[in-house]
């Protein structure tokens, strides 16, 4: 019964992690979801420190304190959960509230209470079992692979609240299990406690509901005077908020030339903050001419009824602005079914049917997929602007990857064009120059991939008073388009920024800063023969970003700290929220891990066997290295963060647990231990260098997608899963608490493991660290004897 209970919590423990992302995402910021994982990791080091403290063995006392610490598990999962909504910790206050540094570390002790106790239970359960720890740890991984999966089916007919409620319900079953052998007033207890935990959890939205910071873009329109939310609705990757609100005024970058009122909009917020909005249309194209005066028209006045592709259409505002100008046919991509649900469904009156196949073809895809698959050409195709601009103005987004927004997405998407067909791209305007004015560097380099060698003469750029807008063709505009394009910026009060030809004194005439900033960086982006060394000296990064480095938001550069800071008018706080978080957060994480790990180690004499704590500390780094940067990978062939978190940890963690399995069969002593070593640092080298078969995926049906990740995963997975319990049986015969200090030092190397990667992969790509990980594994080969017998 034992190893139905570690199976159980196993569970548990994986679908806290994972629930964790979901509330990260809304309460904060999608970036903090790498945190979680750190903070699950800190748990499970301490687990192995108090272990090693009380001495915690023998058979007498194992089920009581198995059943205890499910228990507690349960409990503290749900009191963790409340408590961590009364901790004000929010980003955007970095700049002035000190306090927030503190929260950071306060988050990290508060929620990493269930996984420590989490842990404990998988800690003791693989002391117990030294010599049968393959089968333990094949459960443990098994587990863990369900939860990844169940967790997913939970969010749509669960909310948040409601999931992180059902988590504490399966750690109560684990502790139940546990106590099967125990008296019966215990398990009566906790049979009590675990059925009070399911009538809670239809209540748990409305008792204990996610706070969200208020600096985001849904408080900030139900502050709005006589706003009121309207209905919420959850599924496995995002929370969508609809709201009724004059704060709702989506058409971004509207000339200030159009002098009558906007139609009006119910508001749409994903998570809390990315807004978008649905917008009344009663069928009457005439009645959209405020569609004419936005930026996003340009294409339609260089090209006659168009076939037109929208990615990530939202609510459909592209869809009405090809409307209004006599698109022929109209093809919507959106990620998001919700978003199309409540377009098709609840306001499918309101919006005027635009998602009925009457008016437009609608695929449920993320765009990089739907493009890769597609086999048509386009006039025009459009990246829609979602989002608002308040958090795009700081670094919030660093840490976010975006894989529309590099040069393989650009290549693809001009690829995809008529003979006469236009990409266009539009971003907030956010001097100083940086993310607005990387569009056209990503415009540039995709061109010039494409052959083309004046790629300066087949883009246009504009802007508003609160947009930028690129055009690109796949051969050089016309003097024809380019008229037009300077009478469209005219009549509309646009500023050109960039036409074949264009001069100084046509620019920065309407919308004006003291200088043409905005000119002077795209001059010198398009002669190309300077542009690596314009790249180098720019205070910002605005290079292409890449599939290997998909991080489009990062543009802050280490040795320019002083001057960006300047830049931004002495503000921190669009530093700190950014990658510049990274560093604060690590450092917090190791103290927190000499605290609490390595101090007692030392005080007890945990260290020994050196060389035989280390092997378990590079294993732990190794395994962590490859885990989030695989996650951050396959984000490109699986569309968001929460569906490759799920599919890669499934994959990994099946994988890994049938190669624990089968490292059973391998003696420690033998030649078997160091060729496991051996071939799993060479395939993680060889999947450094993998990119280009990882994009092979795209454009498969999701079910293949899905499939290919599996295959693509389960190799190293499974070698993965052999040094743990293989290290474990080799050193079973050491005296004292030398497998709980293991434990620790494996928890605590996958700490540092979880964090670093996301350093890396900012500013070297994800493949040195794959490369970085299999050193770490052929490095353990110095720690094993030619017999396989740890050094010591």
């Amino acid at each position: 019964m034992r190893c139905a209970g570690v199976f159980a919590l196993s569970t548990a423990t994986l679908m806290l992690q994972v629930a964790y992302t979901r509330v990260f995402s809304i309460a904060l910021w999608g970036h903090f979801v790498w945190m979680i994982v750190s903070i699950a990791l800190l748990g499970f080091a301490v687990s192995g420190t108090f272990m090693s403290v009380l001495r915690l063995r023998g058979e007498a006392n194992l089920d009581n304190l198995l059943a205890a610490s499910s228990a507690l598990f349960s409990a503290s999962t749900l009191l963790g959960y409340a408590a961590s909504n009364q901790i004000h910790l929010d980003p955007f206050t970095f700049s002035w509230d000190s306090m927030q540094l503190i929260y950071i570390g306060g988050y990290y002790l508060l929620l990493s209470v269930p996984f420590f106790f989490g842990g404990l239970v998988l800690g003791l359960a693989v002391e117990e079992a030294k010599n049968r720890i393959s089968r333990v740890y094949f459960l443990s991984f098994i587990g863990s692979a369900l939860g990844s999966i169940l967790i997913l089916l939970l969010f749509g007919p669960l909310d948040g609240p409601g999931v992180m409620v059902s988590v504490s319900v399966i750690g109560g079953a684990s502790a139940i299990v546990f106590a099967l052998n125990l008296e019966r007033g215990p398990r009566m207890l906790l049979i009590g406690w675990t059925l009070a935990l399911l009538i809670l959890i239809p209540l748990a939205g409305t008792l204990v509901p996610i706070k969200v910071s208020p600096y985001k873009g849904l408080n900030v329109a139900l502050r709005y005077p006589g706003a009121s939310l309207v209905e919420t609705s959850w599924n496995a990757f995002s929370r969508i908020d609809v709201v009724s609100s004059g704060y709702v005024r989506y058409a971004p970058g509207l000339s200030l030339r159009y002098g009558a009122y906007l139609p009006e909009q119910i508001g749409v917020f994903v998570d809390g903050d990315d807004v978008n909005a649905i917008t009344r249309y009663e069928g009457d194209p005439s009645s959209l001419v405020f569609a004419g005066y936005l930026p996003m028209a340009l294409p339609y006045h260089l090209v006659e009824e168009p076939k037109v592709l929208i990615v990530d259409a939202g609510g459909g505002l592209g869809v009405l602005t090809a409307i209004f100008h006599g698109a022929e046919s109209i093809s919507v991509v959106e990620e998001n079914p919700l978003i199309v649900d409540l377009v098709r469904g609840r306001y499918a009156s309101f919006s005027g049917f635009i998602y009925g196949d009457e008016v437009a073809e609608v695929s449920i895809s993320d765009g990089r997929s739907f493009i890769q698959g597609s086999q048509e050409t386009y006039d025009v195709i459009e990246l829609s602007m979602t989002g608002g601009a308040s958090a795009s103005s700081t670094g919030i987004y660093a840490l976010s990857e975006n894989y529309l927004y590099t040069v393989e997405s650009f290549t693809s998407l001009v690829g995809h064009l008529s003979d006469g067909g236009f990409l266009s791209v539009s971003r907030w305007l956010l001097p100083p120059p940086r993310e607005d004015v990387r569009i056209v560097s990503l415009a540039l380099a995709a061109l010039e991939s494409l052959g083309v060698q004046d790629p300066g003469a087949h883009i246009a750029v504009i802007r508003s008073w609160g947009t930028i807008s690129l055009i690109v063709k796949r051969s050089p505009l016309t003097q024809e388009e380019i008229s037009s394009v300077r009478s469209f910026c005219a009549e509309r009060g646009f500023d050109i920024v960039h036409v074949p030809g264009v001069s100084a004194s046509e620019v920065n005439i309407y919308n004006r800063f003291p200088q043409p900033i905005y000119y002077n960086v795209v001059k010198e982006l398009v002669q190309s023969g300077e542009r690596d060394e314009f790249y180098r000296d720019y205070l910002y990064d605005i290079s292409p970003t890449t599939d290997e480095r998909p991080f489009f938001f990062n543009f802050f550069k280490w040795d320019r700290l002083a001057e960006t800071y300047r830049s931004l008018d002495e503000r921190w706080q669009a530093l700190i929220e950014g990658e510049f978080l990274v560093p604060i957060v690590l450092l917090q994480a190791l103290i927190l891990s000499i605290v609490l790990v390595l101090l007692p180690m030392l005080r007890l004499g945990g260290l020994e066997n050196r060389q035989g704590l280390l092997y378990f500390f590079l294993i732990g780094l190794g395994y962590m290295f490859i885990e989030i940067s695989t996650v951050q990978r396959f984000i490109l062939v699986l569309g968001n963060s929460v569906q490759s978190i799920a599919t890669v940890f499934f994959s990994l963690l099946l994988s890994s647990g049938l190669g624990s399995y089968y490292s059973g069969r391998i003696e420690p002593r033998s030649g078997g231990h160091r060729t496991a070593l051996i071939l799993l640092g060479a395939l993680s080298i060889l999947y450094g260098v993998a990119q280009p078969v990882i994009q092979l995926a795209l454009g498969l049906p999701f079910a293949a997608r899905l499939l290919s990740v599996f295959l693509m995963v389960f190799p190293l997975g499974f070698l993965m899963g052999m040094p743990f319990p293989i290290g474990v049986r080799m050193h079973a015969g050491s005296g004292g608490s030398f497998l709980a200090w293991a434990w620790a030092v494996n928890g605590c190397a996958s700490v540092l493991g979880s964090i670093v990667p996301m350093a890396l992969a900012l500013y070297s790509g994800f493949s040195s660290i794959y490369m970085l990980a299999g050193a770490l594994y052929l490095l353990n080969l110095a720690l094993i004897r030619g017999d396989g017998k740890s050094a010591e």
